[in-house]
Formats: C-alpha cells, sequence, structure tokens
C-alpha cells in the first residue's frame, strides 16, 4: 500500500492508530493477521493487531481449544 514500515513498528499510539486504520482497508489484513500469528511476531501491527493484541488472542485461543 505504500506506506512507511516505521508505522507498523512503532510504539507511539497515534501511529498504531493509523497502522490499524491501514490494515483495515488492506485485503491482505485476515492473511496478514495468520501469518504473523503462526509467526509469533513479537513487534508491530499486522493484521490489524498489536503484539498485545495477538498475543491476548492467542491465549484466548488455547483456552478455548482446552475446553
Amino acid at each position: 500500500m505504500g506506506e512507511d514500515p516505521e508505522v507498523f513498528f512503532s510504539e507511539a499510539d497515534t501511529k498504531m492508530a493509523y497502522a490499524k486504520s491501514v490494515c483495515e482497508r488492506c485485503p491482505v489484513q485476515v492473511a496478514c493477521l495468520a501469518r504473523a500469528l503462526d509467526r509469533r511476531e513479537e513487534h508491530g501491527v499486522f493484521g490489524g493487531l498489536t503484539a498485545g493484541e495477538r498475543r491476548t488472542l492467542r491465549r484466548r485461543q488455547r483456552r478455548g481449544a482446552a475446553a
């Protein structure tokens, strides 16, 4: 999409919010998130989620699988 990659790896809330808005318009958002989850990406915004949001999602998925 021609965005500066730094936007997706910034810790600044405003840049993370902007990165998420870019993800919302991206045609590969779902695939990007799936890849980030598979690779356990520890930094950046991928598929519209921050690293912390992806960790939370993985925990919820594990709990759901264990039930």
